[in-house]
């Protein structure tokens, strides 16, 4: 009879050895998973994503007020706040995550059954700073044209443009008008509109594609653009007050 009370003792004390280790086993797993949760998270906040990445640094930079149609006058030091400013659009992965962004690459704006919209010359032409957005032009080296026999028109020579790949298409410009509203904290939206200067200010047939066949696609792109629409808001204001 005591040998069996021995046993059974024996026997609960390993079981409780037992649930020990299986107790300290599930402690194990979810503070290495906690951990790599907050390795993960801090991975992704200081990843960041530069909106207008693909653009290279342009010849200078035009800058419409809010709600005009003209550019200011602008000095070599007004030109590098500007470029400060534009690339203060950029926002971290984890941020963007968060308000359930998740494409950050440019693309095509589309209408409603997913087809490319389309504009004219005269369109593109016409795009100018809002009554809520600034508009900053990009201004590189004018593309260059060559006449090509085979064709008999002249083409555009695509070495002297500039490109970005979007949506897997590749586009060529030499300007780029990007309209910048205020995100106010959020990762939002910005519209980017790349074109040929001249196929839109040349209104004159010159053999090429014609201004009224001329057409561009704008791009969107994912963009935090509060310190840059503050920033461009100074910039205009000490501009202003000389």
């Amino acid at each position: 009879m005591s040998k069996n009370k021995n046993k059974t003792n024996k026997s609960g004390s390993v079981t409780v050895v037992g649930s020990h280790k299986k107790a300290n086993i599930i402690v194990a797993v979810v503070v290495g998973i906690a951990a790599l949760i907050l390795i993960a998270v801090a991975v992704l906040c200081s990843v960041r994503v530069d909106p207008l990445d693909g653009l290279k640094k342009p010849e200078r930079y035009d800058l419409y007020k809010v709600g005009t149609s003209a550019p200011m006058s602008t000095n070599d030091g007004e030109q590098s706040k500007i470029r400060n400013a534009l690339n203060d659009m950029d926002f971290s992965v984890m941020n963007a995550i968060l308000q359930w962004n998740w494409d950050y690459s440019y693309n095509f704006k589309r209408d409603g059954d997913g087809k490319k919209i389309q504009m004219t010359a005269e369109a593109i032409g016409n795009i100018g700073a809002t009554n809520s957005e600034y508009m900053v032009e990009y201004v590189y080296k004018p593309a260059q044209y060559k006449y090509d026999p085979t064709e008999n028109k002249s083409v555009l020579e695509y070495s002297t443009a500039q490109s970005l790949k979007v949506d897997g298409e590749t586009i060529y410009f030499d300007r780029v008008k990007v309209l910048i509203g205020n995100t106010a904290g959020s990762v939002g939206e910005i519209t980017l509109y790349p074109y040929l200067y001249d196929r839109v200010n040349n209104k004159v047939a010159d053999g090429g594609e014609a201004y009224d066949s001329y057409r561009v696609t704008p791009i969107k792109v994912r963009a935090n653009t509060t310190a840059a629409y503050a920033a461009l808001a100074e910039i205009v204001r000490l501009n202003e007050i000389g």
